[in-house]
């Protein structure tokens, strides 16, 4: 990988140099020195010569010389200056052909810090944030509220001025797509433009924050870092159903779920107390990793991609910092190391799911959200009982006396079997290769003493223990249990089973179903890294004569894992019991199975469907967790103990390391970086750029913040203040006069600062891909307004869909249908096939955590308006407001479609333009009749048409 040269300015305005006599800042003037020159060689990933700069204890340590590299208070002493200022080129460093040498101002402040006795400190974004006092300005009149002094003493010292306020109609249109995603409408724009109070502007704010349609907008930003999609991406990239997440973001952005909150439950809102169904759904955040059911895959190797993508998408979408090199080895510049990676890879490394094409764990969930509350109280009372049932076993198999039989034969169809002693048990054991659908005998001796047969249990063990641990082997199914006695003459008597009680007290399938005969029975899907057992029990006590012998059948399922491996007990052993309490009816178990049995009928009588949610193993299925070695995950390294956090960062606090203190220690006010990112998140959509202008990355291979002092007292005060209210931190940065600004771009502005990082203008930024079309349905008077439900599937130009799993349909209702005109948000999401529309306007294929948007500029952005079937849709419908709903002159007609795509009033040069097209256009389609098939049934409806696609395509129609 290549290492990015950090160099000390920002925007191109130097920093200014710290005062005279001044102590060295190690964070902002030496950390970038070490990352410019040193640490591509001495850093995270080479420590070359035993030296490393990104950690205190390496640096101040000795290397494979023997030397000490920094030693505080005698630069003279310390080798590393010795080598910077050599002349010798087999010592100096960096060695010529890394890079030039330091300047000879850099070489002063590494001698300077170091005689100050070389103080290290950490990045400024791993420091706790502060509220900083508010800066002195000149120009007491502009500041409307703090972030503008801050803003404003910058522009001073930079000898900028801020724009004058926008025109209210630019505002308003500005101020609706950045809440709502949609354009105001006329009677919108004519109210706030009457509105002569003094608070006629936040009128406006508090309207469009208390929009249903503000959850729309906001939830589309965050589906980009959740890595939303409809689709699981990889492979067939099958259709998956994850809607109701996507409901439950909107829903969360509307009610402004504190942020902390909106945090914890999408990281663990499966295992706060009493979790409701909206929290357990919020945990599809971190199901919306890829999966890859395409046939021969490795479900194991999927199913640790997905952990590993959560622990990257973790990071990168809470703390702004790139992990995903971590796997491999320690960060380049931050002070990660490799072991940290791994450590909070455990937290994610006990989830149930496990690559299955049946996507376990699902919730059902019920169509109607108005009955989520009594689907999650039946949920809850299914899941009691299910526990409850599975300890009253577990106390029954604690109590039970368990004989390992001697004398054990044993035979299988479609494989090879033996029976092995091992450590005092007679297992069996399949030799060489086994085939999908064996069937095991297993013929076993009366044991000496037993007085019946009361129950059978049956274990299946990896046939690598030890390695199985940390990297499973394929499972094993089985599709139907046989108990039969078999006398000296052969005659088999068949025992009848009641019930097959699994070893866990949620298992994915009913292990009851191996009784009749079920691919999905009992066994271990897909994979299998501890023994696991199974409890057959008899209909009633088994009187046994000694001189018959037990039959048991094991046989197996024939199309598991999608036919590609066989699920098949290479190992295993069988356990018997004459305790007759097994097969006795217990009044307490059969109320319970009663009561299941009712609640689960009830549940699935509501209209429901389910959502892959995140749930653990229970501690005593739990995993391994091991360092892959190089970041490979079939070469495991040391054992990792316990789950935890890098130590760069504040400690984690409770006493049980798991995904829910993990998500409270991220939403911490004691983290440094997560309110940071947050507002930063929230600046960047408004205003274009963020105070860190790479959101992505808040370490030192990052960009400094422009306004350090403004970040962290809005980080601050977002935690504090405004409660981690999302809509509150959005009210203060859009009442701001530097929100409000014109946006109009000087001479001298576009060579001082192109990219408004200095805020002396407003906001100007394109559409985004879904705007782009929600704008075009608003305008034409088409959108459909109406919150959640399924993914909707509008219009596609022709020849786009062609998606590998044919079984995946884009059906189009026709036209007038409301859903074919629902908003982009709820646009069904393929990964594979993105809608044309959005990856046009640079919309990421989410198969990734997206941080930002990197914004194009393409011929193509405007054929797509100019042609797409969805847009020429909009373009009639356009046409059919200038024509129908305004009234008087052409001009007044074509001045109403101009407002309608662009909120504002139009122009004499503009008129003129569009009055010159229409009559040309009017006039060759009144001649020639046929040009306008398609488009309308008159030649002034055909004209309109083709207006309204121009004016859909204006640079006005796409900017905010």
């Amino acid at each position: 990988m290549s290492f990015p040269r950090i160099m000390p300015w920002v925007l191109g305005f130097p920093l200014l140099a710290p005062p005279a006599m001044a102590e060295v800042d190690f964070a902002r003037e030496v950390r970038p020195i070490f990352n410019a020159h040193c640490t591509a060689c001495h850093g995270g990933v080479k420590e070359a010569g035993e030296v490393s700069f990104i950690y205190r204890e390496k640096a101040l340590g000795k290397g494979e010389s023997g030397k000490e590299i920094i030693v505080p208070g005698d630069p003279d002493a310390s080798e590393m200056i010795t080598r910077i200022v050599s002349t010798d080129p087999d010592e100096v460093m960096p060695k010529p052909e890394h890079g030039p040498p330091l300047a000879a101002k850099e070489i002063e402040t590494l001698r300077q810090w170091i005689k100050e006795g070389a103080r290290w400190g950490e990045h400024w974004s791993f420091v706790a944030p502060r509220t900083h006092p508010i800066p002195a300005i000149k120009d007491k009149a502009w500041p409307r509220n703090d972030v503008d002094r801050f803003l404003l003493a910058r522009m001073e010292k930079e000898g900028l001025h801020p724009a004058k306020e926008a025109g209210k109609a630019a505002l308003l249109r500005r101020l609706s797509l950045d809440l709502t995603g949609l354009p105001p409408s006329v009677e919108e724009l004519e109210a706030f433009q009457n509105d002569e109070s003094p608070s006629a502007y936040q009128k406006q704010v508090d309207r469009l924050l208390a929009s249903p349609r503000f959850g729309e907008r906001w939830a589309s930003v965050w589906m980009d870092l959740a890595r939303y999609a409809d689709s699981e991406g990889l492979g067939i990239d099958s259709r998956r159903d994850v809607w109701k997440y996507r409901d439950w973001l909107i829903e969360a952005f509307n009610r402004d779920l504190p942020y902390d909150q909106f945090t914890i439950e999408q990281l663990a809102g499966d295992l706060l107390p009493q979790a409701s169904i909206d929290q357990r759904i919020a945990t599809t955040f971190h199901r919306l990793s890829q999966a890859n059911n395409e046939g021969g895959t490795d479900d194991e190797e999927f199913r640790v991609a997905a952990v590993l993508d959560r622990v990257n998408t973790t990071w990168e979408v809470w703390q702004g910092t790139t992990m995903a090199c971590v796997q491999c080895h320690s960060h380049p510049y931050d002070p990660i190391e490799h072991r940290d990676y791994y450590r909070f890879a455990a937290f994610f490394n006990q989830s149930v799911d496990a690559d299955v094409p049946e996507s376990h764990p699902l919730l059902r969930v019920p169509l109607d959200p108005s009955r989520h509350a009594e689907a999650g109280a039946l949920e809850d009372k299914i899941s009691g009982l299910e526990e409850d049932l599975h300890q009253r076993r577990v106390s029954l198999a604690s109590r039970t006396r368990w004989t390992s039989p001697t004398g054990v034969s044993g035979s299988s169809q479609k494989a090879k079997l033996e029976i092995v002693p091992h450590q005092g048990v007679e297992e069996f054991r399949t030799i060489g290769n086994v085939a999908a659908g064996a069937i095991h005998i297993l013929d076993i001796p009366k044991p000496v003493g037993l007085r019946q047969l009361g129950a059978v249990r049956v274990e299946i063990r990896p046939v690598d223990e030890k390695t199985a641990l940390h990297t499973p082997e394929w499972g094993a199914m089985i599709r139907k249990f046989g108990l039969q006695l078999v006398d000296r003459e052969g005659k088999t008597t068949d025992i009848p089973i009641a019930e097959i009680v699994a070893d866990e007290a949620h298992p994915p399938f009913d292990p009851n179903q191996s009784i009749k005969g079920s691919n999905n029975g009992w066994g271990q899907y897909t994979k299998i890294f501890k023994p696991r057992h199974a409890i057959l029990v008899p209909a009633a006590p088994v009187e046994w004569d000694g001189d018959s012998t037990l039959r048991v059948t094991l046989a197996h399922s024939t199309s598991s894992a999608g036919g590609a491996y066989p699920l098949i007990a290479k190992r295993g052993c069988i356990a018997i019991t004459d305790e007759a309490e097994w097969a006795r009816k217990d009044p307490i178990i059969e109320a319970w199975k009663q009561d299941l049995a009712t609640t689960r009928k009830a549940l699935a009588a509501m209209p429901a469907t389910t959502t892959p949610v995140m749930r653990d193993l229970a501690p005593e299925l739990a995993r391994e967790t091991r360092l892959f070695t190089r970041g490979n995950w079939i070469d495991k390294g040391e054992l990792i103990g316990k789950a935890g956090t890098p130590a760069v960062l504040p400690p984690m606090e409770g006493k049980k390391p798991d995904r829910l203190t993990m998500a409270r220690w991220i939403a911490s006010p004691q983290n440094p970086l997560t309110s940071r990112v947050a507002v930063n998140r929230f600046w960047l959509e408004l205003f274009g750029t963020g105070i860190v202008p790479t959101p992505e990355d808040f370490g030192s291979a990052g960009e400094r913040p422009t306004h350090p002092e403004l970040l962290d007292t809005l980080a601050v005060r977002f935690q504090t203040e405004m409660k981690w209210s999302m809509k509150g931190l959005l009210r203060e940065l859009v009442s701001s006069a530097a929100y409000r600004q014109d946006a109009t771009l000087s001479p001298e502005l576009a060579e001082r600062d192109a990219d408004n990082r200095l805020l002396a203008r407003g906001p100007r930024q394109r559409l985004t891909g879904e705007m782009a079309r929600d704008h075009a349905l608003s305008a034409a008077g088409l959108i459909a307004q109406r919150l959640g439900g399924a993914p909707a599937h509008p219009p596609l130009p022709e020849g786009v869909w062609r998606p590998f799993d044919s079984g995946d349909k884009w059906t189009t209702p026709a036209e007038g249908n409301p859903d074919r005109y629902r908003r982009s948000v709820y646009t069904y999401w393929k990964r594979s096939i993105p809608y044309p529309t959005f990856a046009t306007f640079d919309a990421p294929s989410r198969e990734l955590c997206s941080k930002r948007r990197i914004l194009s500029n393409t011929p193509i952005q405007a054929l797509a308006v100019l042609n797409d079937p969805a847009f020429n849709e909009c373009a009639k419908g356009l046409a059919r407001r200038m024509k129908y709903e305004a009234s008087g002159s052409v001009d007044e007609r074509l001045s109403y479609g101009f407002r309608l795509a662009t909120s504002r009033q139009i122009t004499p040069d503009r008129l003129e333009e569009l009055r010159a097209l229409f009559s040309k256009l009017e006039a060759d389609y009144t001649a020639n009749p046929s040009l306008r098939e398609g488009m309308a049934g008159t030649a002034d409806g055909a004209s309109y048409t083709v207006v309204a696609s121009v004016l859909l395509n204006l640079d006005e129609a796409l900017i905010r």
